[in-house]
């Protein structure tokens, strides 16, 4: 794919979710986006063979099919990358902050879906709090994430 269709596609999925992704995200996928990373905090590998979404045509129907069900807001939450051996997800949260949003996991696991939720909970209130607690927090921001992402030395 060319330049000019990377950037049209980019521009294409920021108009459907209404945001505008970080530049230093554009950035590292442009630099690293075929790459496989591991997660590491401190000196423990917290997750391994973490690849990014590519943004491309496809992106926006994928996360729709693969992680809107278990995503407690699909418009702001969108997410970038996944682990290939644990099925958990990292998301940009633009729910707080529209220019530098957070970066959060969602554990595959333990990830509830949404019309679970609705049948356990009595109000649309508490689905949704049920929903909330399929993410967590991992980094104020998308470059705080990269820092604890090392390219993975063995590709498979």
């Amino acid at each position: 794919m060319n330049d000019q269709n990377d950037r049209a596609s980019v521009t294409r999925i920021q108009s459907h979710y209404g945001i505008v992704f970080p530049q230093d995200y554009l950035d590292f996928i442009q630099l690293y986006g075929d790459a496989s990373f591991d997660l590491i905090q401190g000196t423990e590998t917290e997750d391994w063979d973490i690849r990014f979404h590519v943004l491309d045509d496809q992106f926006i129907v994928n996360n729709a099919a693969l992680v809107d069900e278990v995503n407690p807001d699909p418009r702001r939450i969108i997410p970038i990358a996944w682990s290939v051996s644990s099925g958990n997800n990292y998301l940009l949260d633009y729910r707080e902050n529209k220019v530098s949003p957070s970066v959060l996991v969602m554990e595959h696991e333990l990830a509830m879906v949404r019309e679970d939720a609705e049948s356990e909970a009595e109000t649309m209130e508490e689905a949704q709090q049920l929903m909330e607690e399929n993410v967590k927090l991992l980094a104020a921001h998308f470059q705080s994430f990269a820092a604890l992402l090392q390219v993975r030395s063995s590709q498979a």
